[in-house]
């Protein structure tokens, strides 16, 4: 076992009198050094080897706080399996990942333990917040993570249902090494994030964390590295001029968006990352070049390959990624790693990665490919707030918000065109700015369900 990570960490944080945390508390912000960090990761493996049932561990804490981290760490380096769910608005999306993760405990902070009643399957509850009675010597010989340990996250489920990912540290370890080669973050950087693979990143490479609900706080403690979900960006009403550098990614952006997201990070130097929950980064270029030329991505991940199969006349067929740092097919099946189909359509033209809709929702005979119509969609209709394509039992069907203008839509007269507009579009769990069509196809499509 590798895990020279977490070994290398272990050995930096003591007697580490920098800045590790910066998170919000009840009466204001507080900091923790890296020092302080990893004793209060000992009190804490203390506090959770007299408190766990079992080996599977869900963290019920959102936003992510400190106990966050500070749990993560812990169950680690006890050998625990830490189930991390991005959201759970969605009780039976919640349900299928708790039983797929087979969740064995649930661990909660200082506001989600007056929350577990919304969770749908019942399991032994654990209060993060507790373990600070607990002495650090309680854990004196947990100075390097067992070999079992493991990270559990799901895909975003627009297709069905969430599946189960599982990284073991040693796999963990390669996922860090291709994001540490693709993002440029900096020793010296302050790092805002609310994605918690990239919070650890930083945390690891010896980087100040800000933790915090409200994105406003960058500016107050000068951040100068995002790394957020895209609809957190979105939502921004203030510009971040203290950001000098963002890493986004997991969800396709249209003009509009991309546009926005410039108009808030001023001063920032964004790459905009193609991946999946399979391989973290496949291909990556720069907001700017973006927006020039939509769906391009400029430059390769290094240490992943990509192919195109069953390319047509044009090019277009489906990407297929492959190397050390992929997750295979079948999602948690440590052995099956390295090949990976995205179900994503696209092409490759010198060298750079196009992509065009997906795969389940678009139709290759009649070239509709469901992201590129998207476009085509909110750029005529300017009055549609949000608009999402998708090719089902042979029409074309649009959902979205806002008002259709009269200019023709349809420039595949061979497929029907339906139209379902809604007061509020159904999203994905996992990043909130892709349309769950699995949710639109079973409940909306019905003509009782439809809004306007």
């Amino acid at each position: 076992m590798k895990n020279n990570f977490l070994k290398d960490f272990v050995s930096r944080a003591q007697g580490n009198s920098k800045t590790a945390f910066i998170y919000k508390e009840c009466f204001g912000y507080r900091k923790a050094t890296f020092a302080e960090f990893l004793a209060d990761v000992y009190k804490m493996c203390g506090y959770l080897k007299s408190q766990l049932k079992g080996d599977n561990v869900m963290i019920f804490s959102y936003p992510y706080s400190y106990y966050f981290y500070v749990g993560i760490f812990a169950a680690v380096f006890l050998g625990k399996n830490i189930v991390i769910v991005d959201s759970f608005s969605d009780k039976k999306k919640t349900r299928s990942m708790m039983e797929q993760a087979e969740v064995t405990d649930v661990l909660t902070d200082g506001l989600t333990r007056w929350l577990t009643f919304l969770l749908p399957v019942k399991k032994p509850v654990v209060n993060l917040t507790k373990f600070r009675s607990y002495g650090a010597e309680d854990c004196a010989a947990a100075e390097t993570p067992r070999e079992n340990a493991s990270i559990i996250t799901f895909t975003s489920g627009t297709t069905g249902m969430p599946k189960l990912i599982r990284r073991n540290l040693d796999f963990l370890e390669s996922q860090i090494q291709l994001i540490r080669d693709n993002a440029d973050i900096r020793e010296d950087d302050v790092t805002y994030g609310l994605l918690p693979m990239y919070t650890l990143l930083s945390v690891l490479m010896n980087n100040t964390c800000l933790v915090s609900r409200d994105i406003k706080a960058c500016s107050q403690f000068g951040a100068t590295m995002l790394l957020a979900p895209i609809k957190k960006v979105l939502q921004v009403k203030t510009p971040l001029q203290t950001i000098q550098r963002a890493f986004l990614g997991g969800a396709i952006l249209y003009k509009k968006e991309t546009e926005t997201i410039l108009s808030k990070l001023p001063a920032a130097d964004i790459t905009y990352v193609y991946g999946a929950s399979e391989g973290a980064v496949i291909y990556k270029t720069n907001l700017r070049s973006y927006n020039e030329n939509p769906f391009t991505f400029d430059t390769k991940s290094k240490g992943i390959d990509v192919t195109i199969l069953n390319p047509d006349a044009n090019g277009v067929g489906e990407i297929q990624i492959s190397g050390e740092t992929v997750i295979g097919a079948a999602a948690g099946v440590t052995e099956d790693r390295g090949v990976h189909n995205t179900g994503d359509f696209g092409k490759i033209v010198d060298g750079k990665l196009v992509l065009l809709g997906r795969k389940k929702y678009s139709c290759s005979d009649v070239s509709f490919y469901n992201y590129q119509y998207d476009e085509l969609l909110r750029k005529r209709n300017p009055k549609m707030t949000a608009g999402f394509s998708f090719y089902y039992e042979g029409k074309i069907h649009v959902a979205y918000c806002g008002a259709l203008d009269d200019a023709p839509l349809n420039n595949l007269p061979t497929l029907e065109v339906a139209f379902h507009r809604y007061a509020k579009l159904p999203y994905d769990l996992k990043h909130k700015t892709k349309l769950d069509y699995g949710k639109v196809i079973t409940t909306s499509l019905h003509p009782r369900r439809l809004q306007g």
